[in-house]
């Protein structure tokens, strides 16, 4: 894996996490004006997997490299 494709992989997440909130929210409109109680058991389970998108973290090979790179702009060079 490389750094690209750990940037890719949270615009991925964030992305796929805002498709569902929205999908969830209208799911919501739906069910509180239209059909309340189908329409809330679908979307109740869409925006807590929303949620958990958003605010999931990066995989354990994108954070040792991320914490390689940050270490190696933040070593000083010897003299």
């Amino acid at each position: 894996m490389n750094k690209t494709e750990c940037k890719l992989e949270r615009v991925s997440n964030v992305t796929l996490g805002f498709f569902l909130l929205i999908i969830g929210l209208m799911f919501t409109l739906i069910g509180i004006m239209i059909v309340p109680v189908i329409g809330l058991f679908v979307a109740i389970p869409v925006l807590i997997i929303s949620g958990i998108f958003l605010a999931s973290p990066r995989s354990k090979a994108c954070a040792m490299i991320a914490q390689r790179t940050r270490g190696a702009i933040n070593t000083k060079p010897s003299q």
